[in-house]
């Protein structure tokens, strides 16, 4: 029989992932015991003692469970799925009455193994440079009104770290409630010309939970700070930080911060920080790389939050990384304009979770619509620029489109989107004004580990046959018989009059005219023309003049998946088609007669050269931005929860595994296309 984690405690039960951390099926209380179940509880909570005092009784192991230093994409109350959770046998790291399993790591040689340490100094950088923490939803900056205030006052700056009252951390960790005030009084008179920034938790400014110290109780040259900013931000405005058992002097010390200690943190008696207390166990002198290498890659587990998958410290890491290397809109209130009935079902799920609420309005009212300071418009792409240009206030305004993985199923028949992109500065087919993708694509220093996850994903695509649409029926194409030894070369067409055309194609902007510039380059190879399935199906325009396909087209494929086209094909033509990315994955030769987001970077012929790039990129750099920075997810199946595109992936590779048919003209083909939108609108509606 398997062994079981048992536990009473319904919260432990309810948790996503917890089994899976385990590696073992939870079950509720201790009826079924058997000789290899474990037994669980949450820390050193007093509702833990009766499952403590069962497994010493039974001789069963027993786990005290607490979050890991990294567990959150934003906040729990958000995004409650957890990335990391420690199960601690001996006792648990904040209580420094007794000993620990990190305490035991750190007391021993285990964490100071060369390769452990170099993997430990990858998280250290990434932690520095992304400000990553325990939960991860504040924004990457202090807020304005906080910046400005600390920017004027010119003396030098040292952090007080509050913590709630009662949190157990304080008692176990060798400290008592008198400690903060003395940890006060201690760094006004160490730094007698520094301004001291007291940081209070900020459920004590909303009167949620108590603190130490009293706000309205104004002392001179002390500065409190309630907002519930980054703790990096904060951090890195101080020059020294002062705390009795909080995580964020471990996160002090991974900023190159000074720390002194009034209790006795896991980080503290190892010789990084100034203690104020001393803890005899801890005999071990550990340099910062090892003192991460207990703390975040030996001592907890890790889950991928959207594969629900065991993975690594610098697994999670990256996933952190990513959702601070690119902005994400921000905003009380989001004025969404123009937006559809059926595009008002799944809009939402895309804004992420620091929204608060969408106000969606007509086109037409944009002029007359009382803003305020706070709100940000999103438009869908560039639709409805006119309108947008008689906005009277300053707003920001944020662009949505298609993402590169988008369905299976056409948008044009109202297939609901797996992926989208929202961009603050243009948009990623706009060549002519810089957008987000393009700024990261310019400024970014790849990682090995960034390389590498763009390396994987893109392989994963190749052997998964997705692209954006996935539509067409699946099966080896055979060109070379009729090439006759010919270059074969594919020209997927493009919908005419479609935005990525009209700004980003200068010159060559119609089907027929790529046609004729692409036999112009190559007229002696091959041709092999694939229509736009939205052309196909009737649903968007393009169609090429006959005479065009008679002397410039060998061959015309319109139900075939594009990606038995690439299989079967050596280059790629193209204005602006997502294609030429594909292509490119494949290791195509690829020609761009427009300026696409992925021209401009050494990997296509230009024959538009765009100025402002200039910067030679890898494939898998581009993977990377494209699809984990640029791009946002939604599973369906899990009512639009956020994905990851690994995930993403994993599942629309099952769903495409029927393939689809494009709906063509002909006697009943408006009636079947009716139908499918219906069918996708009431998906879309109902979210």
């Amino acid at each position: 029989m398997m062994a079981k984690a048992l536990t009473l405690s319904r919260g432990i039960l309810a948790a996503p992932g917890i089994s899976t951390f385990l590696d073992m099926p939870l079950a509720h209380g201790f009826k079924d015991a058997q000789k290899d179940d474990w037994v669980v509880g949450w820390g050193m909570k007093d509702n833990t003692e009766k499952a403590r005092s069962f497994a010493e009784n039974k001789g069963l192991p027993y786990l005290h469970l607490e979050d890991g230093f990294l567990s959150f994409m934003a906040h729990p109350a958000i995004d409650n799925r957890r990335l990391s959770l420690i199960g601690d046998r001996t006792g648990i790291y904040y209580d420094a009455t007794k000993p620990s399993d990190l305490e035991a790591i750190l007391n021993s040689d285990r964490c100071a193994d060369p390769a452990l340490k170099e993997r430990a100094e990858d998280i250290i950088e990434a932690i520095r440079r992304w400000r990553l923490s325990k939960y991860n939803h504040a924004d990457f900056y202090l807020s304005e009104e906080l910046a400005a205030k600390l920017l004027e006052d010119k003396r030098e700056k040292v952090l007080v770290v509050d913590q709630t009252a009662g949190d157990k951390s304080i008692e176990l960790g060798l400290a008592k409630a008198e400690t903060f005030q003395k940890m006060l009084d201690t760094a006004l008179e160490e730094n007698p010309n520094a301004l001291v920034i007291v940081k209070t938790h900020p459920d004590v400014r909303l009167s949620k939970k108590k603190g130490h110290f009293n706000p309205r109780k104004k002392r001179d040259r002390v500065l409190y700070v309630s907002e519930d900013c980054n703790p990096q931000a904060l951090i890195a405005a101080a020059s020294r930080v002062y705390v009795v058992t909080s995580q964020m002097g471990a996160e002090a010390l991974i900023a190159g911060k000074p720390v002194t200690c009034f209790g006795m943190p896991f980080y503290a008696g190892w010789g990084l920080t100034t203690d104020k207390v001393l803890c005899l166990r801890r005999r071990a002198k550990r340099t910062l790389e090892e003192l991460v290498a207990a703390a975040f890659i030996l001592y907890p587990r890790y889950v991928d939050p959207y594969t629900n998958e065991r993975v690594q410290a610098a697994d999670i890491v990256g996933l952190l990384a990513t959702e601070k290397q690119i902005v994400r809109p921000r905003a009380k209130r989001v004025v969404a304009v123009g937006f559809s009935l059926w595009k008002r079902g799944f809009v939402s799920k895309f804004l992420g979770p620091n929204v608060k609420s969408i106000n969606y309005i007509s086109e037409k009212t944009l002029s007359r619509f009382l803003f305020r300071d706070d709100d940000i418009i999103v438009a869908w792409g560039r639709k409805h620029e006119k309108e947008l240009q008689t906005i009277k206030k300053d707003v920001p305004i944020w662009r949505m489109e298609d993402g590169f993985l988008r369905s299976v199923g056409l948008g044009s028949d109202l297939k609901r989107p797996a992926s989208l992109v929202l961009d603050s500065a243009g948009i990623y087919y706009d060549y002519t004004c810089t957008n987000d993708l393009e700024r990261f694509l310019r400024r970014h220093e790849f990682s090995e580990h960034e390389l590498e996850r763009g390396r994987k994903l893109k392989e994963s695509l190749v052997g998964a046959r997705l692209s954006k649409y996935n539509v067409g029926e699946k099966g080896k194409l055979d060109f070379r018989a009729r090439a006759k030894g010919k270059k074969i070369i594919l020209i997927p067409g493009q919908v005419e009059g479609d935005a990525s055309l009209d700004y980003g194609a200068p010159r060559v902007n119609t089907n027929a005219a790529l046609i004729k510039a692409a036999y112009g380059l190559e007229h002696d190879g091959y041709f092999v023309y694939k229509p736009h399935p939205d052309v196909v199906s009737g649903n968007r325009k393009g169609e090429v003049p006959e005479k065009v396909m008679n002397i410039c087209v060998d061959e015309v494929v319109t139900d075939a998946d594009i990606i038995d086209c690439l299989d079967a094909v050596d280059a790629v033509h193209t204005m602006t088609s997502l294609t030429g990315f594909e292509a490119l994955m494949r290791d195509l030769h690829v020609t761009v007669h427009g300026v696409p987001f992925y021209a401009g970077w050494g990997l296509t012929r230009d024959r538009v050269t765009p100025q402002q790039r200039g910067r030679r990129l890898t494939v898998d750099a581009l993977v990377y931005a494209v699809f984990c920075v640029y791009a946002r997810y939604a599973d369906w199946d899990k009512r639009g929860a956020p994905t990851s595109p690994e995930a993403l992936i994993a599942r629309m590779s099952e769903e495409a595994g029927e393939g689809g048919k494009i709906k063509r003209r002909g006697k009943y083909a408006a009636i079947e296309r009716f139908g499918i939108k219906m069918k996708y609108l009431f998906e879309g509606i109902r979210g």
